[in-house]
């Protein structure tokens, strides 16, 4: 009788034992939706977006570039350079602090635009004569030291030229006037030609009285 007992005792065990068992198999399978809580892949696909704000940025970047490309480029004429103008007095040409002329009568002073003592203004008693062009500064129809007989002779409708040679012709230099008739009193284009290139260009009074 006891070993029957113990028989059925010890089954009882093996069952309880077996059923133990088995459990742990199904908290496995409750354990699974735990470890969907791991979404790293989603993680990395929200990260893409954040590249596409500096994209805009950058094509904005070319337009500032169009503008530091402008050109300036200082004219002479049909009346002045800058605060000069022909025919304003010594006293109002030194006031503007482009020139240092000083005295009365005929005399001349370097132009501080130029930063060359050898490009001068002449006046005198009659005011500001002669203004000269230099480097790249050219007239409003784009003339310049550099310019061609030819181009000088079509932006000017009353070009004139002084200088000719024994047959009555052009010998590639020599002086020229222009821009007499232009509708600005007192004050016309003076051009001096080398090899038919111009090589001296100025703004001049039409009555100056200090040089040839």
């Amino acid at each position: 009788m006891r070993r029957t007992i113990l028989i059925i005792a010890t089954a009882a065990g093996v069952a309880a034992a077996a059923g133990c068992a088995g459990s742990p198999q199904r908290l496995d399978g409750q354990a699974s939706p735990a470890g969907a809580a791991t979404p790293a892949p989603p993680s990395a696909t929200t990260a893409a977006p954040a590249a596409s704000p500096s994209a805009t940025p950058s094509s904005a970047s070319p337009k500032p570039s169009k503008t530091s490309r402008t050109p300036t480029t200082a004219v002479l004429g049909p009346t002045g350079f800058g605060k000069l103008s022909i025919g304003m007095s010594i006293k109002a040409a030194a006031a503007t602090g482009e020139v240092d002329a000083t005295g009365t009568g005929c005399g001349s002073a370097p132009l501080k635009s130029a930063n060359d003592a050898d490009v001068t203004v002449v006046y005198s008693d009659r005011g500001l004569l002669y203004i000269p062009a230099y480097g790249r500064v050219a007239t409003p129809e784009g003339i310049r030291i550099g310019s061609t007989y030819a181009q000088v002779d079509r932006a000017y409708s009353d070009f004139i030229l002084r200088a000719i040679d024994a047959e009555g012709g052009f010998n590639g230099s020599g002086t020229a006037f222009a821009g007499e008739k232009d509708g600005h009193e007192g004050v016309h284009y003076r051009f001096a030609f080398k090899d038919s290139k111009v090589v001296e260009l100025a703004l001049e009074h039409d009555d100056q009285n200090c040089y040839e």
